[in-house]
Order: C-alpha cells, then structure tokens, then sequence
C-alpha cells in the first residue's frame, strides 16, 4: 500500500515526531511505501520515508495550521490507500491521538476564549476527527483521555468499538539500564564534570509550560538534596531563565536545548522531574524507569499509572513548590541499587515497546475495508 502521513512539522527532539517516524519505519517494514507531508522537516530523512514539503504562511499558529490543511487537502490523495493524520484535521483514515480533548479545555474556559478564532478552528478540526458525522478511526494512547473523547463526541458501544482503538506505549529500548552502566555512568559523569556523591535531577522534554517546568524550578528550589537541574528540551527558555535568576539559583540549573544522547544523561542522573500541568502521556516516564530514574510527576500525565505500579517515584496532585520538593527529596535518600533493581523488573515485564508495531498493524489491516 501506498500511505499519506500528515504532520504539521518536524523537529528530531518532539514526542510526536518521533512516535511518527516510528509508526512509519513499522508500516515500511511490513512492506508498504511512506510519503510524509509537512510544512517544516528538521534533522536527518530516513532513507524509508519520502517527503513533500507544503509551504505555507500565515500570521498566527492556528492561521498556519488552517493554511496546511487546506494545502494537504489539495494534494492528489486519491493515489494512497490511506491518510494517516498526526495532527487533528478532516478526510483522515486514521488520526494518531497524541494530543488531549481541546473541547474538554475549551469547556472550562471563559466565553471569550471559547469566540476567539483559533478556539473555533481548533473545535473545528477535532469535530472534523472525532464527530459523529466522521469516519475517521482513532489511535490512542492514553485510556483516560479516550474516556474524555468519548464524553464530548458521544462515541460509545458500536461507534467506540468501530473508531476508537487503545495501544500499548511504545519507547525505545536503548534507553534499558546496559549491563556496563556502572563505567558508563561514571565516564559520563567525570565528562561532565559532576561530582560522584552530587544529585543530578533532569527535565525533559519540549513545551516547557504545560509539562510544568515552571513548578519545576521553584520546586527545586526549594528542595536541599539535588545540586543541579538539567532541562533538555527544544522550547522557548527566556521566562524560566528569568525564573531561575529571581529565585537565586545561580548555575545550577542549566539548559541545553534538544539533546542526541538522553540515554547518557538518563543513566548519569539521579531523578526525573516532570511536574506536568497537562500530559496526554508522558513517555519521558518510563523512558527514565527503565533507564533505572526514580520519577516526580503529577496525576495529570496520562502514563502517570506505571510509576504507582511499578513503585518508581512519587505521584502528586496539584502540587505546589513544597510538595515538589519533598517528594524529590524523598526519592533522592533512596539507593541507586533499589531503583536499578525496580527498573530491571519493570523493562522486563511491562508491555511498553509494541505501539509502533501495534499501530502499524491496525493501520495496514485490510480487515473491514
């Protein structure tokens, strides 16, 4: 088969270009050809995959986003036996549900911000998406959001069953503890220059606000068992560097922009902290479990779950600073040998690489077509 995938852009260090590229080397292994359709691609182009760039200029997001749209939607798609759609928007066989329910944001918003036009356009495109009126199938990956998609668009009994399809996460496996982690911990500590007995804390990820980095510092802040923060993530950083300034923290916190190797820093540190304020899932979880991190997160990530099963860290509600700085400075006093013992069970038992494959799957089936 031939395969339309739609994204709005590319960037090598985003949580939902990478489940794309994923869910397309999987689809190609199976035998099937990639055409991927973007406004934006940075970083390296898979060998497997064939690009079209479609250019577009708006002065606002939602105005570019519209603009990408109605642009895909005048591509010769009939030459594919598929859309896939990684981003919400109309004529779409199948729709990757990264992004959480904006009809469930827009609720509980004011009557301003439910008129403005990118509001409109957004409804608009999850309507196009999740409607009664669509038959667009969505992949999801976070059980409490599908409930939230079905309680606004009344998706239930045949209808659920017909459109919605659940998949299991899917992170990478070079993130697992290697079996000389102890050399390469070291080494990577001396390189960059931290001390053996320091704590090393990690930030990670793109869209600084809603996974709470913000919350983060001034947790950390005010917390005494950590000597240094490390945020890795592509995003505007100019507010929380502010932040740092005010709150006095001199340098130890530090920004590094997308990273390559977050293995190495995942194996090197002591915790992760990813207080969100709104995750769909939050791979970044287990990704730091199995790589043996003790996690601080909130009850608003959607994989917020494994860490309560698996015992790997501490799960707040609304946390203010003080919550966030206990709770680091509880798992901090725990030994590096328990929780690489916790992480070896849990890379080993919980079901957590297949959604590539899994999606894969249901995307390639002929099986009620």
């Amino acid at each position: 088969m031939r395969l339309a995938f739609a994204l709005f852009q590319y960037f090598p260090y985003g949580g939902l270009q990478r489940d794309m590229l994923a869910i397309a080397k999987a689809c190609h292994q199976l035998g099937h050809e990639i055409t991927v359709f973007t406004r934006a691609w940075e970083g390296d182009q898979p060998e497997f995959v064939s690009l079209t760039l479609l250019e577009v200029s708006a002065m606002s997001n939602h105005g570019r986003d519209a603009a990408f749209v109605e642009a895909f939607q005048q591509q010769d798609l009939t030459a594919f036996d598929k859309v896939i759609g990684f981003n919400k928007m109309p004529g779409l066989d199948y729709y990757y549900a990264a992004d959480s329910c904006f009809a469930e944001k827009a609720e509980s918003r004011s009557a301003f911000y439910r008129g403005l036009a990118r509001t409109k356009h957004h409804l608009a495109m999850e309507e196009a998406v999740f409607g009664r009126a669509s038959k667009t199938k969505a992949l999801l990956i976070s059980r409490p959001e599908m409930a939230v998609y079905q309680r606004h668009y009344g998706l239930q009994g045949e209808a659920a069953q017909r459109r919605l399809f659940m998949l299991p996460p899917g992170i990478r496996r070079d993130r697992i503890v290697p079996e000389d982690y102890q050399e390469r911990r070291k080494a990577f500590r001396e390189a960059q220059g931290w001390r053996e007995d320091e704590k090393i804390v990690l930030f990670i990820g793109s869209g600084f606000k809603t996974k709470g980095l913000d919350r983060a510092i001034a947790g950390f802040a005010q917390q005494s068992a950590a000597s240094q923060l490390f945020v890795l993530g592509q995003d505007k950083a100019k507010a929380y560097i502010k932040q740092t300034k005010l709150l006095k923290l001199g340098g130890r916190v530090s920004f590094l922009g997308g990273v390559d190797n977050i293995q190495d820093y995942l194996w090197a540190a002591d915790a992760l902290l990813h207080p969100a304020y709104r995750e769909n899932t939050g791979t970044v979880l287990l990704e730091a479990m199995v790589a043996g991190l003790p996690v601080v997160t909130t009850d608003d990530c959607g994989y917020c779950s494994y860490v309560t099963q698996w015992e790997m860290g501490e799960v707040l509600y609304k946390p203010n600073a003080e919550d966030i700085a206990n709770s680091l400075e509880k798992v901090l006093k725990v030994s590096r040998k328990m929780w690489l013992g916790l992480a070896q069970d849990f890379a080993e038992h919980a079901d957590i690489y297949s959604m590539p494959t899994s999606a894969a799957s249901l995307i390639c089936s002929t099986e009620g077509e």
